[in-house]
């Protein structure tokens, strides 16, 4: 607009500095076609996040990676010494799979934003779900050897993402799903979601800076039944264990190694399928307030931080900026 033209109003994305909240479609694990995790790799292969960014979002967006991103807990890259010392014995005891040792942090898949399916990854989940035993009769559904279908059914009651999960289902039924989106109101959700009536539902999960024992409701096998907060219905021994090395931790540093180690395996289970969120304020101000830079974090702080220019003020009203 003109004032922006003119140089009246200043338009930033300030960083935001808190922690990426874990936002995700979660699947019922309590179902049993989603304990296979080639079924689960496969449904999120079929998230289209960089063509919903692009289509649906102005390009606002940040794929959400981990369950702790923008700090230093986030597992990144291979596992570090201390998060082997950690991994290890649970690979010697069969809890986890020895290739969480060598392999890098799982990432969300990448898919292409030109169009809403992406071919290749359509291709890998075709080849995932034929090797868990889906695969596709005349009719185009996939179906187990015991003739049922694949389905999964998104429990939403918010309108606006109406948009979002609708392509999602498209992509899925192109790959033999029986997808469709359950559109209830707040009520029936929330009842839903305490029955575990559900195949897929969106979860956010706000974790803290300094971990400990809430993350037993997030993730421990206790809160699979007690805790609405473990939606998916979690039970893992080597999650339990990790977890216990986190709330056990006596020094900063050991707690965030077995922060990034639980993440790390956390990530491995596939049992979400990442969504988005925003790392920045983005805002619009008159060019005649100011901000410490950088702006300390956890806050944007404009109604105690910043200040107003006297001068500058007075040389956008004598041009007319307040007119």
């Amino acid at each position: 607009f003109p004032a922006v033209d003119r140089g009246w109003v200043v338009r930033a994305e300030l960083p935001d500095g808190n922690l990426a909240p874990g936002q995700s479609f979660v699947f019922n694990l309590r179902r049993e076609a989603f304990r296979d995790p080639r079924v689960r790799e496969a449904i999120g292969l079929m998230f289209n996040f960089e063509w919903s960014n692009a289509t649906l979002f102005y390009d606002l967006y940040t794929r959400v990676e981990s369950f702790w991103g923008g700090s230093d807990m986030m597992a990144t890259g291979l596992p570090t010494e201390g998060e082997l010392a950690l991994l290890r014995p649970l690979v010697e005891e069969g809890l986890l799979d020895a290739a969480i040792l060598t392999a890098e942090a799982v990432l969300p898949p990448a898919s292409s934003a030109e169009r809403e399916i992406d071919r290749g990854n359509l291709r890998r989940a075709s080849d995932l779900l034929d090797e868990a035993g889906w695969t596709v009769g005349g009719d185009g559904i996939r179906r187990n050897a015991a003739g049922e279908a694949l389905t999964v059914a998104f429990l939403e009651s918010s309108p606006s993402f109406e948009r979002v999960i609708l392509p999602y289902v498209e992509n899925l039924k192109r790959l033999g799903v029986d997808a469709r989106l359950d559109m209830v109101d707040p009520a029936q959700e929330e009842q839903r979601r305490g029955d575990a009536d559900f195949d897929m539902a969106t979860q956010s999960f706000a974790m803290d800076w300094e971990p400990s024992t809430g993350l037993r409701q997030w993730f421990g096998s206790e809160g699979a039944a007690e805790s609405n907060r473990n939606l998916m219905g979690l039970q893992d021994p080597a999650v339990d264990r990790l977890i216990g090395a986190v709330v056990a931790a006596d020094t900063e540093e050991a707690m965030k190694t077995a922060v990034r180690a639980l993440d790390r395996v956390l990530r491995a289970r596939l049992f979400w399928v990442p969504q988005w969120y925003k790392d920045v304020h983005t805002v619009a101000y008159y060019d005649m307030f100011r901000h410490p830079d950088p702006l300390p974090p956890f806050a944007l702080g404009n109604l105690d931080l910043w200040w107003s220019d006297a001068a500058r003020a007075e040389e956008l009203r004598a041009a007319g900026a307040f007119d």
